[in-house]
């Protein structure tokens, strides 16, 4: 099933022109070289607390779940979460460090989640989970790809995008809202999965995901347009990744950047916590491809 699931990630949708995994073309090396090379020189994520002031702070936690009034009922749904993170303490970690790591809050946005997890369909086992993703609507419009985890040093899972394949208008036009929202949940999930599987198998939390953005070829004022014109939507996808799924990017690389990613910058940076903005690095230009 996992396999499943990771193959259903990196394959692109059917219509769209994407660099696949047995082609040698140069955005997908582009992409690999970019991550290859980050991993190579970042420093593991690190928390603001030494080791026994984290460990307080996870038992805390662990105290404020368990005062929750319907944590009997939440507890199972709580060890699917874990187990899907990879197991251990990255979940409940990933609720503190992006929650000014305060236990109580860290309890209520969990608790949160959990009941959104149940709502969208995400406590599926991963055969049933990749069918959702891929018979999703959704999907042949979604020009995004994982590469797999185990071609970066570290485990950690690539998902390489092509925006100028991305048509936000057109996209949104053809979907309700709140069904173009689960998909997104969805294709989330998909993402905590791959990582949860990359831990398990090496035995140790990987750091989270190295998002590839290509602009390459991207109608730059007409995709800032389409930005603009709707916030709203592009806001609340950007909420769904920081209230539910806090702490999965751990690098995004924004390349072959036009002069006005500035301004899409601006529109979409205001969504984004400080540490997520941390994350993003933008280049007008792209890493050579490595030697053959």
């Amino acid at each position: 099933d996992g396999m499943l699931l990771r193959r259903s990630l990196i394959r692109a949708p059917a219509h769209v022109s994407f660099p696949v995994r047995h082609r040698r073309g140069h955005s997908w090396l582009a992409a690999a070289a970019v991550a290859g090379a980050a991993l190579a020189s970042a420093s593991q994520c690190d928390s603001e607390l030494d080791d026994s002031e984290e460990a307080t702070a996870l038992a805390a936690l662990v105290q404020s779940l368990r005062r929750l009034a319907d944590w009997a009922s939440l507890e199972p749904a709580w060890r699917q979460f874990r187990h899907a993170r990879g197991g251990g303490d990255a979940c409940a970690l990933a609720y503190l460090r992006t929650g000014g790591n305060d236990p109580e809050a860290a309890a209520v946005r969990i608790a949160d989640t959990l009941s959104f997890r149940q709502a969208n369909g995400l406590v599926a086992d991963d055969a049933e989970l990749w069918r959702a993703v891929e018979e999703h609507p959704a999907r042949d419009r979604w020009p995004f790809a994982y590469l797999p985890g185990s071609e970066v040093p570290d485990g950690s899972p690539v998902c390489y995008a092509r925006l100028s394949q991305l048509q936000v208008a057109a996209t949104l036009a053809a979907f309700d809202e709140e069904e173009l929202m689960h998909f997104v949940a969805l294709w989330f999930e998909g993402a905590q999965r791959l990582l949860g599987d990359s831990s398990r198998r090496r035995g140790d939390p990987v750091r989270g995901t190295y998002d590839v953005y290509d602009c390459a070829d991207l109608s730059a004022w007409s995709f800032l347009s389409e930005v603009r014109a709707h916030r709203p939507a592009i806001k609340r996808i950007f909420a769904i990744g920081s209230e539910h799924f806090p702490d999965l990017l751990y690098k995004c690389y924004v390349l072959n950047a036009p002069t006005v990613a500035a301004l899409v910058w601006r529109c979409v940076a205001p969504f984004m916590s400080e540490q997520a903005q941390a994350k993003v690095c933008i280049s007008r230009g792209v890493a050579p491809p490595p030697a053959p």
